[in-house]
């Protein structure tokens, strides 16, 4: 059967269809495009509207296709039972209990099992816990197909690698990960992914083994930004300046460059879970990746704790202050706010009676409003007490100490909390993580 496959795509007399039309599927679907048929399916009909108009509010989106002979686009699944492969490439957050949120997953595996055939192959390119493509997506896929797994269709896993905002690390250029039920399914998969990504790929000896090298990668990272804020509050009351420190640290050949930060995101602030998650199944605690985990969550009280000792210090009612917060996505040089950690700051502090602007170049201030209820100001003001900088965005690296001077009052305090302006800013407080 894969052999089969393999003929229907290079002759292209049936088309790959990719679930998902977010910072991870649009990508996947324009370089699929390119040697293959593909449908590009998503139930957002705004997201398809906006897509086959040019527009993509991610922003990661460069000379990307509007739907050509090989890219059609829809908002319904009617199309879908034309195709012989499909990929999945929708979000799994976490509830708010921090446990998996698989809904869109599982709607995905509802809408695929419908149209599956014999013969057929799904990808799951979402990031999982190790065990979840075979435990949860395989008997979804045979409950509404009638079909059995891995005999009459075949599953693999490939975990998306997207960094969003960066022109470097790029679908193409950044080594993919395959696996597959079996070694005849593992033919197609590699196939596909070899076609559209020069740097390579890896075979996984296993799914399980490439679900959790997925989320190794992004826990490890969690765990390293975990132990540079425990170090920097502790450096702040040692009255050490950290940013010394890290500069120091580097010179030695083996120093990893990681930094203090909040640590917010798709994958770092949602990854741990997924794996503590599957932990408690087996009976076991890994104490360091919850502990890293909490650890980064507590950055947002540490923030607000500090600026409202700012206030106090300065003697303005925290009532009556003005708090200019710029850059409110999740990341630098991205228009995505989901999980961005500053929102939820911003709105500890307006709970607490703050007056909060918030404004940013690159965010999606419809969406900043539907998962927040927040917005963004037209134009900053002249008599902030703070100014807090969230997101370093490229854009931000020009802004002289004129431009915080000219939006403050005399004694305001900049929070630089990604360290763009350490030792730049003289007239006004200055405070980093």
């Amino acid at each position: 059967m894969s052999t089969s496959l393999i003929e229907q795509l290079q002759q292209r007399t049936a088309p790959i269809a990719v679930l998902g039309l977010g910072y991870t599927g649009w990508p996947l679907a324009n370089a699929l495009s390119e040697h293959f048929e593909v449908i590009g399916y998503d139930p957002n009909e705004q997201r398809v509207s906006d897509l086959l108009n040019g527009v993509d509010r991610t922003g990661e989106s460069v000379n990307a296709s509007k739907g050509t002979a090989s890219l059609y686009l829809d908002s319904t699944p009617s199309m879908l039972h034309k195709a012989c492969c499909f990929i999945i490439a929708v979000p799994t957050p976490v509830n708010e209990q921090c446990e998996p949120d698989l809904q869109y997953l599982q709607s995905a595996l509802r809408t695929v099992g419908a149209v599956l055939k014999r013969g057929d192959l799904v990808i799951v390119e979402s990031t999982v816990y190790p065990g979840c493509t075979e435990e949860f997506c395989i008997p979804i896929l045979e409950e509404h197909s009638g079909l059995k797994g891995t005999i009459d269709f075949g599953m693999g896993y490939s975990p998306e690698r997207i960094n969003p905002g960066d022109r470097t690390h790029t679908l193409a250029s950044v080594t993919k990960l395959v696996a597959a039920s079996d070694a005849t399914w593992l033919d197609v998969v590699k196939f596909i992914y070899d076609a559209i990504v020069p740097a390579g790929v890896f075979v996984c000896s296993s799914i399980m083994v490439a679900e959790a090298a997925k989320i190794t990668e992004n826990i490890q990272r969690d765990v390293n930004i975990a132990l540079m804020n425990q170090l920097a509050e502790l450096y702040e009351r040692l009255h050490i300046p950290t940013g010394e420190v890290w500069k120091a640290a580097a010179t030695k050949w083996n120093f990893l460059p990681f930094r203090p930060g909040l640590a917010g995101g798709h994958c770092i602030s949602v990854d741990p879970y997924y794996l503590l998650h599957k932990a408690s199944q087996v009976s076991f605690s890994p104490t360091l990746v919850a502990e890293a985990r909490r650890i980064n969550e507590m950055v947002k009280a540490r923030i607000v704790k500090r600026l409202l000792a700012h206030l106090e210090q300065a003697g303005v009612d925290k009532k009556s202050a003005r708090i200019l917060i710029m850059g409110v996505t999740f990341k630098a040089n991205v228009a995505d706010v989901r999980n961005a950690k500053i929102a939820e700051v911003a709105l500890e502090l307006m709970k607490l009676g703050c007056h909060i602007d918030l404004s940013d170049p690159l965010a999606d201030a419809a969406a900043l409003q539907q998962e927040y209820g927040l917005t963004l100001v037209k134009t900053e003001k002249v008599d902030y007490d703070i100014i807090v900088i969230a997101a370093d965005h490229a854009a931000y690296y020009t802004l002289d100490e004129d431009y915080f001077c000219q939006r403050s009052r005399t004694g305001a305090l900049v929070a630089d909390l990604n360290g763009i302006y350490r030792n730049k800013i003289n007239q006004r407080n200055y405070w980093t993580l």
